[in-house]
């Protein structure tokens, strides 16, 4: 049998030759490379350019106005896999890639959230229509200083999460609250159960009619006024230098250890900003605390720590805001504070506006609700109003009760120091004995209540009733026995 043909035609000259080797593919075929194989043949040698193009069109270093957009110009993706971008700018930016069939109607839009406080930020996003656009808005409140947007079209890309777990693999992570709160995580439990927190109100109310209830709430004057009306309380100063108005709740919501307080309001102001005058909100006494003020003409967040404040101010926030940030007038805006013993966060509208990681940034976490309005050197009419405020704790209302038992003659029993519940008492023997309860450190002040019990009484006084200071018991007779139940 006649040996196979072993001969090709060589496609750019038409011409034929003959293959010599099994690995041999050509031979002397012009202009077409060829290699070795290592056994005396030759392969074709082959190769890929990587022909990255930067796309003016869809690149800009025009600063840009709040609330103004950069629309690019629509440019073909064939022959593209790849549609980078990258922006580094001084305010928070919306972000989109927009892709269209026909160069008019834009089907598909992939959009990003820049956050200027956490630098220069760039994506991939894969072709998968004839044409591209990059739209950009500016969604602070100031115009750009700065602005540098590019962009790129790469034939050949394999988009990839920018970061990879601790052993190398793909990650991807998603949070319950979105771009507010990127470093929050969803907890689940061993036994595959979603770990979750209640949020409990410890003080705090609604502004119902015009009747101000001072079971509640605590004012303080100084040629001002706390007025109620609406669902809404104003505090205001009056045309006097060193007039101001102070409202503050009567009961201080108890910390407990493992679980956040979270203060939270709705606040307003209906005068601008003027020196002389301060107007704060917060979760604060004279001496500890967190809280955001508009003092003269500056906005800031604070904590205060044996009576000396730390201030951040606009333009010094790290948060999703950006730098900077102050309240607009005659506008509500939802006020919160985060705090723990090992930092702070102010929110407003649900948004992070700054952070502070630190321990012991206040003597105590067992705080008041403040609202004040000080004229110093003003002598201006002045509003800061409020729709209403508490403080909740992030955990359970009930933690771990503890007791404590009473027996023989009479004495004064200090239970606890701080803020704190009396669950229950129950009666194991008594002889006409009395027993006085006090929201205090000692045997006096204010009572919570007093028992007097009939001789050889036995039985269980339930309370849940909430003390601020402490829990003292002053017993009378010699035959009490009794168990106190309280937290």
């Amino acid at each position: 049998m006649a040996e196979k043909d072993r001969r090709i035609i060589d496609p750019i000259t038409n011409v034929m030759a003959e293959v010599t080797d099994d690995r041999q593919l050509a031979v002397d075929l012009t202009g077409i490379e060829k290699h070795s194989s290592g056994s005396g043949g030759n392969i074709l040698g082959v190769s890929l350019e990587q022909n990255v193009i930067a796309d003016t069109g869809n690149s800009s270093t025009t600063n840009l106005a709040s609330g103004a957009t950069f629309t690019g110009t629509g440019k073909t993706t064939l022959g593209v896999v790849g549609l980078q971008w990258s922006l580094k700018t001084d305010q928070n930016c919306s972000v989109c890639v927009e892709e269209s069939p026909d160069n008019s109607n834009w089907d598909i839009s992939y959009c990003f959230d820049y956050i200027a406080s956490k630098g220069g930020r760039g994506e991939t996003v894969q072709a998968s229509q004839a044409y591209w656009r990059m739209k950009v808005t500016n969604d602070g409140d100031a115009t750009t200083t700065y602005f540098r947007l590019q962009a790129v079209l790469c034939p050949i890309a394999t988009p990839l999460p920018s970061g990879l777990s601790s052993d190398g693999r793909l990650k991807s992570q998603s949070t319950l609250s979105g771009k507010e709160n990127t470093n929050r995580h969803v907890w689940v439990n061993p036994t595959n159960e979603l770990a979750i927190s209640p949020v409990y109100r410890l003080v705090g109310t609604a502004f119902d009619s015009t009747t101000k209830d001072p079971n509640f709430w605590t004012e303080t004057v100084v040629n001002g006024s706390v007025e109620q009306a609406g669902g809404v309380i104003t505090l205001q100063t009056s045309a006097a230098i060193n007039s101001s108005a102070k409202y503050v709740s009567v009961r201080r919501a108890r910390f407990v250890t493992g679980s956040a307080q979270f203060f939270n309001a709705g606040m307003a102001m209906t005068a601008a900003p003027v020196a002389g005058n301060t107007r704060r909100v917060g979760a604060y006494d004279t001496n500890d605390g967190f809280f955001m003020q508009v003092s003269g003409t500056t906005f800031s967040i604070g904590y205060r720590k044996s009576a000396s404040d730390t201030l951040v101010s606009t333009g010094s926030f790290n948060g999703n805001y950006g730098d900077s940030w102050s309240p607009e007038l005659d506008t509500f805006y939802k006020v919160q504070i985060e705090m723990t013993p090992l930092g702070c966060i102010w929110y407003i509208d649900g948004i992070r506006l700054h952070s502070v990681r630190s321990a012991g940034l206040s003597n105590t976490l067992t705080l008041p609700i403040t609202f004040e309005n000080i004229n110093t050197t003003n002598n201006t009419d002045i509003d800061l109003q409020c729709v209403g405020a508490y403080i909740a704790r992030e955990g359970e209302l009930i933690t771990n009760p503890q007791y404590y038992h009473i027996s023989g003659n009479a004495a004064t029993h200090i239970l606890k120091y701080g803020a704190g519940v009396l669950q229950k008492i129950m009666f194991n023997n008594t002889s006409g004995t009395n027993i006085t309860i006090y929201d205090n450190t000692a045997g006096s002040g204010t009572i919570i209540g007093i028992i007097t019990t009939a001789s050889g009484a036995i039985g269980e006084w339930t309370y849940n009733v909430p003390f601020s200071n402490g829990l003292t018991l002053v017993t009378t007779g010699n035959s009490l026995d009794a168990t106190i139940i309280y937290e």
